[in-house]
């Protein structure tokens, strides 16, 4: 059922509709960050906002500050934008339907080797590509994209053994394992062609401040930033070679959070709203359920919520207990909290419908009290000192921790909300919860040290689009260090990672498909992950300015074809 919107909220929102932009930050910036942008300010003589009857001037709001301006961070409301070819320049992407594309994007066409080793690039001529300070796009920038890249220890580029130039228009990767297609779609979000003249003499391009860290060969090109107003200026590249840019400027508009983008966007001063895998909260949805103008810009989303068991622990290493959880949820309770009923139930097999290879053919979800004190009994989980809570086969005290992962930081609430449902359906079972508090108190090093080593007994944490292109929820399932060197699973079990493995070296979406397929009756048959809900997310736009909006599942309105094809409705 959707949810009405309580008066408490709709004060709060008013509130932050008369105090205008926030600082939208979700992190705290840092004094190298923040030196940064006044770099950027003094080399562009910061001006007042671009003006102009006759100009198309697209306005995204989201909740990630203006405050960092480099093609090394995604970061900020610049970096997020860059995920869709915006002012950097993809490599190639994904479209609407998870399937790789050169459209807006450096390289428009590829050859995979059948053995999968090797992977030949293709582009059009240079010579008109330009890097926004008017030098020329040359093949020795492309080489050093990728040797860049590799140098500064980016995962997914340390397969790569040899780079090499194959033709005027084109060059040649060549791997130590066999995935040169899988490599594509892990990089399809931030990796981009980089300027050598910017970058090869930096020591440290991850806290690189300098002015020209934002020069990039994309169809739009930083104009300046009002860091008062939190709002920075982009103008249309004119005559760009890749296409035909049909929007002449967009504003990067930060808010503090949600609420406050969506009463910018009643108050016709925000187009569309986008935030990289955060949409919009389903409390919000009645706000602008009844606004002629705004469609909500609901699709089913790719990524999803989930429940990850660590199999480096006791007792979550226990199939027993592991079923035995997997009936204690109240599957529709936390739908509710998630998306307020904007989602449909999830089955065991654990993945979304918009994802490649989904296999429907599994049971939905079942909460279950009756199967989860069955499963656990016969576990040997008894409570044997009549406190109500259940012990560990040996008779020590059990108590089951909930990590979380930290990205992306919009979502906390959600899995506070999530976490307290899943403490009150436990206790029903007699099974004692509690947070893991280093985690929970966002000490991202804990975090990661605690994933690479495997110390996690349930872990809450979302597939983000850049996971669901490749792997989907396999990536944090599988011990993927034996194959990946990533440290998200601990799953070893020998099946499940050859059925990765296919995943993972696969050519085409065939044999892609057919990898995953195994993976999710693996899922339901072992327990290895719950997904709490196939959602629909929202990402609002409105109707009344531009034609031409394609919404993207799970990534919404703003994305690649977006420069492309948005027009102005004549007035």
């Amino acid at each position: 059922m959707k949810k009405g919107i309580s008066l408490i909220l709709i004060l709060t929102m008013l509130s932050l509709m008369l105090n205008g932009c926030g600082n939208g930050s979700t992190k705290e910036t840092t004094e190298q960050n923040q030196t940064g942008t006044e770099a950027t300010e003094a080399a562009t003589n910061e001006t007042a906002a671009p003006t102009g009857d006759e100009e198309s001037v697209l306005r995204i709001g989201g909740s990630y500050s203006n405050d960092i301006f480099s093609a090394w961070s995604q970061r900020s409301a610049y970096g997020q934008a860059n995920y869709h070819s915006f002012s950097q320049l993809n490599l190639w992407r994904v479209d609407e339907n998870l399937e790789l594309t050169g459209d807006g994007c450096f390289f428009n066409s590829w050859d995979v080797a059948e053995d999968n080793l090797s992977l030949v690039l293709h582009f059009d001529p240079l010579g008109e590509l330009m890097w926004h300070d008017g030098q020329p796009v040359t093949i020795d920038d492309v080489i050093f994209t990728f040797n860049h890249y590799k140098d500064n220890n980016i995962a997914t580029f340390q397969n790569i053994e040899n780079v090499e130039i194959e033709s005027d228009t084109s060059i040649r990767l060549t791997f130590k394992e066999p995935t040169a297609f899988g490599f594509m779609h892990s990089t399809t979000l931030s990796s981009y062609l980089l300027p050598k003249h910017v970058w090869e003499n930096v020591e440290d391009p991850r806290t690189y401040d300098g002015e020209d860290a934002v020069i990039g060969c994309g169809p739009f090109k930083f104009v300046s930033v009002d860091s008062a107003a939190q709002i920075s200026y982009y103008e249309a590249v004119k005559d760009y070679p890749i296409g035909d840019i049909t929007i002449d400027k967009v504003e990067l508009k930060s808010y503090a959070d949600q609420s406050a983008i969506i009463m910018a966007m009643m108050n016709d001063e925000v187009d569309v709203m986008y935030t990289y895998s955060a949409p919009l909260d389903h409390t919000l949805l009645s706000v602008i359920e009844a606004q002629p103008d705004i469609d909500q810009g609901g699709s089913t989303d790719p990524s999803t919520f989930q429940l990850i068991f660590g199999f480096g622990t006791n007792p979550t290493d226990d199939y027993n207990f592991r079923k035995g959880l997997s009936y204690a949820f109240d599957y529709e309770l936390i739908a509710q909290a998630i998306s307020g009923g904007y989602g449909e139930m999830a089955t065991t097999g654990a993945a979304s419908p918009s994802q490649k290879g989904y296999d429907p053919n599994y049971p939905l979800n079942e909460y279950n009290v009756d199967e989860a004190n069955k499963y656990l009994d016969e576990g040997g989980f008894i409570d044997t000192d009549g406190d109500g809570f259940r012990e560990l086969p040996d008779g020590s005290e059990m108590i089951i921790e909930v990590f979380r992962h930290y990205y992306p930081p919009e979502l906390v609430p959600i899995y506070e909300r999530i976490a307290e449902i899943m403490r009150v359906n436990l206790e029903k079972v007699g099974v004692q919860m509690t947070l893991d508090e280093q985690a929970w108190s966002d000490n991202q090093e804990y975090i990661l040290d605690t994933m690479r080593n495997n110390r996690y007994q349930l872990m809450l944490i979302t597939t983000p689009l850049s996971m669901v292109t490749w792997g989907g929820i396999t990536n944090y399932v599988a011990d993927l260090e034996e194959i990946s060197g990533r440290f998200f699973g601990s799953y070893q079990d020998s099946e499940y990672l050859e059925a990765y493995k296919k995943m993972l070296y696969s050519t085409n979406y065939q044999d892609y498909e057919d990898g995953y397929r195994d993976v999710q009756r693996m899922n339901s048959e072992d327990v290895t992950a719950l997904v709490w809900e196939i959602t629909t997310s929202h990402y609002p736009y409105r109707i009344d300015k531009f034609t031409g909006w394609i919404n993207y599942p799970g990534v919404g309105t703003v994305n690649g074809d977006l420069w492309y094809n948005l027009k102005p409705i004549a007035k």
